[in-house]
């Protein structure tokens, strides 16, 4: 009988083992749907706008630019008012993206995907150009694609449409760019002088998973010492930068490819995962917003530049591959034109107060905000914004269309 129940107790421990285990291959080996990283998306997002505030990632790298200036000599200002220059281990905002960084780079170990991936001159100069183009798009738009289009339309703010106008267009353009350069590349690739492949030798067992675990060892050791000095927000924006990083490294949900393919390869599959994530997060924000909660959180000046921010933000993520988030998460897992690209970003974003001689919302480039529910009421501004998510896939569906046309 003691066999017995020992042996029963074996099973079930293996059972839970192999439960465990599968759940972690689930999370942390397996690419996830993409359904599920856009859900995944809105859900955290809607939790850290209860918390705090909702996603946005460029407004932060501005600051680290006119930071650097500072630091270099040359007094400035950041060009965002809710985000003045400030050290950046104690500002919560920057912290997000400290978090998605490190978010990205310790589900990549995890999963073994981790690797330093270099470019070519023609790849730095494209990386390069993507952060300039996107430094401007983001205080012309503003913000960025994330907080300027997926969170302002759910917010109730006009510029979240306008602004989808422009990222459209801008993608397309910037998807003919890379285009024609991979057309130039293979013309001048020689196949007769490809070396011979050898045979691949196994490899010893990583060390990138226990790599991984230290990195989020590391991310809960800094949440604790944040809120053991009387600093919660700032713990909580690190743990949910971490979490917006994994979403996105395991999930591959790209916000340059749901803009991009819609025009050049007539595939609207990614924006409409998109479209359904803003449609689950419009009801969030409608009963947060609408029993008084931040009213005005991510409500954007409305005019011409949303869509003009918009069209060169648009140019300048896809050269850089990956908009503001996209290359916070692709800097954590490798991707070096995306170090090139956040930097240069920053360092243009930095510099718009000297440039324009206003911050960003301020003098006669900007609109005035328009927040839906004050111009057409509560139901108005749902009917408005669920019309506009039905529109764009309305037009999604149209331009899938012609994929399909005979000629």
């Amino acid at each position: 009988m003691a066999i017995e129940k020992t042996v029963g107790t074996v099973k079930k421990q293996e059972f839970v083992w192999q439960s465990l285990r599968e759940v972690w291959i689930q999370i942390f080996k397996r690419p996830w749907p993409l359904g599920i990283g856009a859900i995944a998306l809105a859900i955290t997002n809607l939790f850290m706008f209860m918390y705090a505030r909702a996603l946005g990632v460029f407004p932060q790298m501005a600051m680290w630019g006119s930071g650097v200036y500072n630091l270099l000599g040359f007094k400035t200002e950041s060009p965002f008012v809710p985000y003045p220059v400030k050290a950046i281990y104690l500002d919560m905002h920057s912290l997000l993206d400290i978090g998605i960084i490190l978010g990205a780079l310790g589900a990549s170990l995890i999963a073994c995907e981790f690797k330093i991936r270099k470019e070519n001159l023609q790849g730095y100069l494209t990386g390069v150009a993507g952060g300039i183009l996107m430094g401007f798009g983001t205080v012309l738009m503003p913000p960025c694609n994330v907080g300027g289009f997926w969170v302002a339309t759910m917010a109730f703010s006009l510029s979240g449409p306008l602004a989808a106008v422009g990222l459209l267009l801008g993608a397309y353009v910037g998807g003919k760019v890379l285009q024609y350069q991979l057309g130039k590349s293979i013309q001048n690739v020689d196949f007769s002088n490809a070396p011979n492949g050898f045979a691949i030798r196994p490899q010893r067992t990583s060390l990138q998973p226990v790599q991984g675990m230290m990195i989020f060892g590391l991310i809960f050791a800094l949440a604790f010492l944040y809120y053991y000095f009387k600093l919660p927000k700032n713990a909580g924006l690190l743990l949910f930068g971490a979490l917006f990083g994994i979403i996105i490294q395991r999930s591959r949900l790209c916000f340059v490819t749901a803009f991009r393919e819609i025009l050049i390869s007539r595939n609207g599959k990614v924006m409409k995962w998109v479209l359904l994530s803003m449609a689950v997060g419009v009801l969030g924000f409608a009963i947060l917003k609408g029993q008084g909660y931040q009213p005005q959180h991510m409500v954007f000046p409305a005019g011409w530049h949303n869509i003009v921010g918009g069209f060169i933000f648009g140019i300048g993520m896809t050269l850089a591959g990956g908009c503001g988030l996209g290359i916070l998460v692709r800097s954590g897992e490798g991707y070096t034109r995306s170090w090139i690209a956040i930097l240069s970003g920053m360092l243009i974003s930095g510099a718009w107060v000297h440039i324009y001689g206003q911050k960003v919302g301020q003098g006669w480039l900007y609109g005035k905000p328009v927040y839906l529910p004050d111009v057409f009421g509560w139901g108005g501004a749902l009917a408005f914004t669920y019309a506009f998510l039905l529109l764009f896939y309305l037009f999604i569906l149209w331009v899938e269309a012609g994929k399909h046309e005979t000629t």
